[in-house]
């Protein structure tokens, strides 16, 4: 009961507290710095000569602030923000829904993507400026649409009945505006994102600046929200020839007859020049804002302004449906045809619960390690005189435990820039960077017995160095001939007996150290609230500006299984890449515990549990979930069925390793690979072009 009233009460409290948030928020215009630089630039306009307390008085003056105009966009704001959780949510049309059915529709009319390559800095450009000028564009359409089509004007004329302009006038919209205005944001960079993903794959990408597009970061953060104020502010003929100025919008929102119907864009001013409706503020005066005619103020308090466009609104259509009876029934009829082959809206899904879901995941997978790893430090704690077999059993069980951990590289774990990241994987585990030569060098020197050694190289430190400590029986080092250990006959003075001591003595320094990291990961996590910060994302998070950034960041690690598994366990010692030989059996990981098969099969355990947000409970929120609420279920079951091929194809080297197929039989190996692969171009192509290559969350222009 108490969940289901959390349900039910949680889209309400977040609703209410959304005008709030979007102060936090660098998708929205009125984020916190905007106002700001706003503010900044308001005081250098408006009287550079006055006391800067004058200033501040002038710029924010409760002749504005406080009008009945401006409280009335303020009552707007929550109300609306209400009524789209509760009412309208339905109604809204995804992004990444668009953008999967045109990647989708495209892949079916025209065959496999070409999949073209670009320069990374080329293709950034390309697809950021090709985003920004088709949503700069629709955003004048639209806007042009609203005045020009009366029945949309009974709408849009809520915006201009504003008596005065404030940066929250931009958000004095009617709803049903609102409704119309995402339509256009998801039909339009949908289908052009859904295009660029086609073409270019999971290559693409775009500029973001804190988790939204750059451009319209940019220009927030040059004062666009001084478009909504009293600072006339205007660039100039020459430059207002081509960017929208704060003055050229006011005079957009003017009440004098001279101004109607002009400077419709919201950045670039060419398309007001190419359709004729462009006006320069260059020599204007500041001009009286709200409607012209009898009823200036056709909506003073809020319930007129939420009923009266839609009194109006429903004498037109009357007056329309009487007069075009057969042509609305044609209409009705496509668009119903339209709904019916593919266009569907997004299911709610509540994000801050799958963040939850995922890090919780993440937090039982570490603790599940931590125990495996206590329980190891015990076993070497028992060795006296070299490495024992319980010693050894213990490490594949930690090991094994690691390896499905390795799909959990977000936040502490990951190294910078990851967002939160401390490095702190390589310092557990550093394959493929681990080093023999290094160890072999630190059995001579004995600095593992000193406090130094947590300082020391991380190749020789971590469960690789544990690997090799007790699996290893050789008298051999790993280094050159020429290595001092060789050179000065340091390492060949070592008996025996000695050698064993000492790798004894490493091992239980080894895993020291190595508790040492883990409980710092949890300590991370738990005392230092990154499982908070993760939840939170978007709604007060220090590391997460925006809930998708963190999305992203969490379904990056999955890539794991792409750049290392894939790429490096083996394609590498398959000689497919970086080797110059037909096989490069060196490359493998753990050669000495011979472990890579069971590794490969815990690294896709690690996947699915990532995937599916936890193992415990079937009702954890995972990314199939997400998938499931853009309607991409057939790229969840396609990911999971992959999942599943991967491990059979494992299963059927037996009890051999992948040492000993590479060597007898490497098309067993090869078979692994291609699994594995068809898993990878799933996760880079359908999984991305549902979720993680959706575009840059772009900054709000207007609506007007």
């Amino acid at each position: 009961m108490a969940e289901l009233l959390r349900t039910l009460i949680a889209p309400l409290t977040d609703a209410l507290t959304a005008p709030a948030t979007m102060l936090l928020d660098p998708a929205k215009r009125v984020f916190a710095p905007f106002l700001l630089v706003a503010v900044l630039i308001g005081l250098v306009r408006s009287a550079p000569k006055q006391k800067p307390w004058r200033q501040l008085s002038a710029l924010l003056s409760p002749a504005v602030c406080l009008h009945p105009s401006a409280l009335l966009d303020y009552k707007l704001l929550w109300v609306k923000a209400v009524l789209k959780a509760t009412l309208l949510a339905p109604l809204f049309v995804s992004v990444i829904t668009i953008t999967q059915q045109v990647h989708r529709g495209l892949h079916a009319l025209c065959g496999p993507p070409p999949l073209l390559t670009m320069p990374p800095l080329l293709l950034g450009l390309l697809s950021t400026l090709i985003l920004f000028l088709i949503d700069d564009f629709s955003h004048f359409a639209l806007h042009l649409l609203m005045h020009r089509i009366p029945i949309l004007w009974t709408l849009h004329k809520v915006h201009h009945s504003a008596e005065v302009l404030t940066p929250f006038s931009l958000y004095r919209t009617h709803p049903l505006e609102g409704i119309l205005s995402g339509l256009r944001g998801a039909l339009t960079m949908g289908t052009a994102t859904g295009c660029l993903i086609y073409l270019f794959g999971s290559q693409l990408y775009c500029f973001e600046l804190l988790g939204v597009d750059a451009i319209g970061f940019v220009w927030s953060l040059c004062g666009a929200n001084l478009r909504h104020s009293h600072v006339f502010l205007s660039y100039g003929a020459r430059i207002e020839q081509w960017l929208i100025s704060p003055a050229q919008h006011q005079l957009h929102h003017s009440a004098a007859s001279a101004h109607h119907d002009r400077n419709f864009g919201t950045v670039l001013a060419v398309w007001d020049r190419l359709f004729g409706t462009h006006l320069s503020a260059h020599n204007q005066t500041p001009p009286r804002f709200g409607l012209e005619g009898p009823l200036s103020q056709p909506y003073p308090t809020v319930m007129a302004a939420l009923l009266r466009p839609l009194q109006e609104t429903a004498i037109m259509l009357y007056t329309i449906l009487r007069r075009y009876r057969s042509a609305l029934r044609t209409g009705i009829g496509l668009s119903v045809l339209l709904c019916l082959i593919g266009c569907t809206s997004s299911k709610r899904i509540d994000r801050a619960a799958l963040l939850t879901s995922l890090g919780e995941a993440a937090l039982t997978s570490y603790r599940g390690f931590e125990q495996e790893a206590i329980l190891l430090a015990q076993a070497i704690e028992q060795d006296q005189e070299a490495p024992s077999l319980a010693s050894q059993r213990a490490w594949k069980r930690a090991m094994a435990a690691w390896q499905q951990v390795e799909l959990f590289q977000f936040g502490p774990l990951a190294s910078a820039p990851s967002a939160g990241g401390l490095g702190l994987r390589n310092k557990i585990y550093a394959f493929p960077d681990q080093s023999r030569c290094v160890i072999d060098q630190q059995l001579v020197s004995r600095i593992y017995e000193g406090e130094l050694f947590p300082a020391t190289a991380e190749s020789g430190r971590g469960l690789g160095a544990l690997e090799y400590l007790l699996f290893y029986k050789g008298t051999d080092n790993g280094c050159a001939a020429d290595a001092p250990i060789n050179a000065m006959g340091t390492w060949a003075a070592l008996s025996i007996t000695e050698l064993q001591k000492r790798k004894v003595a490493y091992a239980k320094a080894a895993v020291a150290d190595l508790l040492t990291q883990v409980r710092t990961l949890l300590s991370a996590w738990e005392k230092g609230n990154f499982l908070i910060q993760l939840a939170s994302a978007g709604q007060g998070s220090v590391v997460y500006a925006t809930q998708q950034a963190a999305l992203n960041s969490v379904s990056e690690a999955l890539f794991y299984l792409e750049i290392t598994v894939k790429d490096r366990k083996l394609a590498q010692p398959l000689g497919l890449r970086d080797c110059t030989k037909p096989l490069c059996p060196e490359a493998l990981e753990s050669q000495w515990a011979d472990a890579d098969r069971e590794h490969l099969q815990n690294n896709l355990t690690g996947f699915r549990t990532l995937f599916l947000g936890g193992r415990e409970s079937p009702a954890a929120l995972g990314f199939d979930d997400l998938l499931r609420s853009v309607s991409a279920d057939d790229v969840t079951n396609r990911i999971l069925r992959d999942i599943d091929g991967a491990q059979a194809v494992i299963a059927q080297l037996g009890d051999q390793s992948l040492s000993q197929k590479l060597q007898s039989d490497s098309m067993s190996v090869l078979r692994i690979y291609d699994a594995i692969k068809l898993l990878t171009d799933s996760l880079k192509q359908d999984f991305t072009a549902a979720l993680s290559i959706a575009p840059p969350r772009r900054v709000e222009g207007d609506h007007d």
